[in-house]
């Protein structure tokens, strides 16, 4: 996306051009999401736990001289982090960095409008996050707005 270009919403962008992201699993559930906020992916990083933090951040991950808060997104989407040693998706949401855990980061993927549909409505609080679906080498990826899902956990932050 050149500098001239409005932002326009992940759930915009896909819907109506093609669409780099990152695939992961959460939970045995393939999901991806936006390449376009994501910096990094740590997957031998340690996750330092502090005591008495919310249960939805896991701890501090150590990058480079830099504290960067995990956290764990995966009960939004009514599932469970299953990894001993999860990957870490270091994210920048406006001027925070903030760490996803997830069970496997893959591949950089490029979807199509065409292999697209729209998230079918589960009535839960999934509803906000899953912005559709698409079909990838004849596995359904779930496509996540991680951006929201971010700016909805409470790490202490602003």
């Amino acid at each position: 996306m050149s500098s001239t270009e409005p932002f326009r919403p992940f759930r915009e962008r896909v819907a109506e051009d093609a669409a780099q992201v990152i695939a992961f699993r959460i939970g045995g559930e393939l999901h991806a999401c936006d390449i376009q906020l994501v910096e990094e992916v740590v997957t031998r990083g340690r996750v330092h736990p502090l005591p008495d933090m919310p249960p939805r951040l896991l701890g501090l991950l150590r990058l480079r001289g830099e504290l960067v808060p995990v956290v764990d997104v995966a009960p939004l989407l009514d599932l469970q982090l299953q990894a001993a040693q999860p990957a870490i998706i270091v994210a920048a949401i406006g001027d925070v960095r903030v760490g996803v855990a997830v069970d496997a980061a893959h591949e950089v993927m490029t979807l199509t409008p065409d292999g697209y549909r729209p998230a079918p409505l589960s009535g839960g609080e999934r509803d906000q996050f899953v912005v559709g679906v698409a079909r990838v080498d004849g596995q359904l990826v779930n496509l996540l707005d991680l951006g929201e899902m971010l700016r909805d956990q409470a790490v202490g932050q602003g």
